[in-house]
């Protein structure tokens, strides 16, 4: 399984150090490979990976499931920062005994953590990409060379390995793009309503929230690049952001209507 970077967190792994560490925590960035390390974990311990939810029930069954079954797994918490007082209460009782043969590893963007889980965790802290890893797996996964200058010159993205697999799954990349340049130049020229329709319209009838995501991420990075004075426009689209993580639709037209109507208002 191939791992970009990271080479002294590869080394820590391939070399025995967390053999017998059943909890683990492992903090950096959004967007900066935490589940592709859980999934190394995995890997190098011929383990299952298994992603559950942060809930109080989930985490309190964790030992009786794990003792029962004898399962040999990796359970990944992810985003632990965000649970519940009670989840993380939780799982500190669990990690006081721990399942035989399991291994624990909650992942997290937050470094301000609780002490007491992090006083009872192996800690691994993701390290930043350098420019040779990144050219490295643009090769590796045969991106597109001008599509990542497009990303770079165009958007000063803070270019990441997941956030190359992302682009690189989705077909319509371009098109997200082109929509996202077409929205700038339309706060630039003067956002009307002709072009507020022709933007949500892109979001009918579509349960892709991925592609959301990146559009608002594109939007973002572009706004913040060629806008000046962008501060509406910017929390414009952060609430979106924190609305989309909040709520399940089948569409989300109206969602990036309302955004755009903020943002000329």
């Amino acid at each position: 399984m191939y791992l970009v970077g990271q080479k002294r967190l590869k080394d820590i792994i391939d070399n025995g150090k967390i053999d017998n560490s059943n909890f683990i925590i492992i903090k950096g960035p959004t967007h900066y490979g935490k589940t592709h390390l859980v999934r190394y974990i995995a890997n190098h311990y011929k383990m299952h990976y298994v992603l559950l939810d942060n809930k109080v029930d989930t985490i309190r069954s964790l030992v009786n499931t794990s003792y029962r079954n004898n399962n040999n797994c990796v359970y990944h918490f992810k985003d632990f920062d965000k649970s519940s007082p009670a989840a993380k209460a939780a799982l500190l009782k669990v990690t006081e005994e721990t399942p035989e043969g399991t291994k624990i590893v909650i992942t997290t963007s937050a470094y301000n953590f609780l002490d007491t889980l992090i006083s009872r965790a192996y800690n691994m802290n993701i390290q930043p990409y350098s420019k040779e890893d990144i050219l490295d797996y643009v090769n590796i996964l045969s991106f597109d060379e001008n599509l990542l200058n497009t990303l770079l010159d165009g958007y000063n993205l803070d270019i990441t390995p997941s956030m190359l697999r992302r682009f690189k799954e989705r077909e319509d990349i371009q098109e997200l793009i082109d929509l996202s340049n077409y929205t700038i130049n339309s706060l630039l020229q003067g956002m009307n309503l002709e072009n507020i329709g022709t933007i949500s319209n892109k979001f009918w009838i579509s349960d892709d929230v991925d592609k959301v995501k990146i559009y608002l991420e594109l939007l973002e990075a572009g706004v913040v690049k060629r806008i000046k004075h962008c501060y509406k426009y910017i929390k414009a689209i952060e609430k979106t952001v924190y609305q989309l993580n909040k709520i399940a639709i089948s569409n989300y037209k109206m969602l990036i209507h309302n955004m755009l109507m903020e943002m000329v208002e």
